[in-house]
């Protein structure tokens, strides 16, 4: 079981436990509407997208990285954090980065923290060399994470999202190992 610990957080594997915190997350219309493809409808969905996490956890070749974030002192759920590896060279591993929590936890430096430590932990033990991220422009407080991480906005989509019945704009970001503070 992989466990990052930072200063306030502990990102680790999925446990059956997290169903019950997991799906208020997923379920919540709010906090999940950038990400309508993902969020479920009720009990048995989360608990697929949960048994999806852990048997990935297992997997021997694995490629895709579904952390739960938590309270270091109290091991209270907060959100989701993951990696998912886009393409693999000779030079190593390009991943994709992707993040929520609850809603009332936002604004609270959460996700930068969290982001930090997967991503330190990506470049030093998963042989990656790049990480890409993205969002919906609307979305200003992703796109503040990426920022605040040192991520360099890359491309700007138009038009490229359909979201709730509407095209939206999308922003994606990188970061090279070399650029990784």
């Amino acid at each position: 079981m992989i466990r990052i610990i930072s200063d306030r957080l502990l990102i680790r594997d999925h446990i059956e436990e997290d169903l019950k915190t997991m799906h208020e997350l997923l379920s919540s219309e709010k906090t999940m509407f950038y990400l309508p493809e993902i969020r479920t409808k009720n009990l048995n969905e989360s608990k697929e997208n949960l048994q999806i996490a852990i048997d990935e956890a297992s997997s021997t070749n694995r490629s895709k990285f579904f952390f739960a974030i938590t309270d270091r002192f109290t091991n209270s759920y907060i959100g989701e954090i993951g990696l998912t590896k886009l393409n693999e060279n000779k030079y190593g591993n390009v991943m994709d980065l992707g993040y929520f929590i609850k809603e009332i936890f936002w604004g609270k430096g959460i996700v930068t923290e969290a982001s930090k430590a997967v991503i330190n932990y990506a470049f030093e033990n998963l042989n990656t060399i790049k990480i890409e991220t993205g969002c919906i422009e609307d979305n200003k407080g992703s796109e503040r994470v990426m920022i605040k991480l040192g991520m360099i906005k890359e491309i700007d989509y138009k038009r490229q999202i359909v979201l709730h019945t509407q095209l939206y704009d999308r922003v994606k970001y990188r970061l090279f190992k070399e650029e990784w503070k």
